[in-house]
């Protein structure tokens, strides 16, 4: 699906978070409206340094999750009007930057995405050995 950047916001944390526009129509003058916000984080060694640790070594982590880490976040809306899209858009993106810019600027945010892709590789591959 095509998108496009409507935003792009350098966080505290040093992080960047793109908007996404990834809208289009479905049926006359209904379309889908999808809102997308996504951070790439690289896979550092120094986000996992310090008392938060983890007891898993370094390169383990860098071997399951690779060179970067994704945030990916969608909110859609099916069926919305041509004259209303834009407003609709614009609501989709206010209440996640309302309910999402403190944790996602946090200085823990990128040690604790990367583990948490971390443990998803780890199930994933757990499941496909028990298979």
């Amino acid at each position: 699906m095509k998108e496009k950047l409507i935003a792009k916001m350098k966080l505290k944390n040093g992080l960047t978070l793109e908007l996404y526009d990834r809208s289009k129509p479905v049926a006359g003058d209904r379309w889908l409206v999808s809102f997308v916000a996504r951070i790439e984080v690289a896979v550092k060694p120094e986000y996992f340094e310090g008392e938060d640790a983890p007891d898993v070594p370094f390169e383990a982590i860098r071997a399951a999750v690779g060179e970067k880490a994704t945030y990916h976040h969608e909110k859609t809306r099916n069926f919305i009007a041509k004259t209303e899209k834009d407003e609709v858009l614009k609501g989709l993106k206010e209440r996640f930057l309302d309910t999402n810019l403190g944790y996602l600027s946090s200085p823990d945010f990128p040690h604790k995405l990367i583990l948490r892709q971390y443990q998803q590789a780890q199930m994933s591959s757990l499941t496909r050995q028990s298979q």
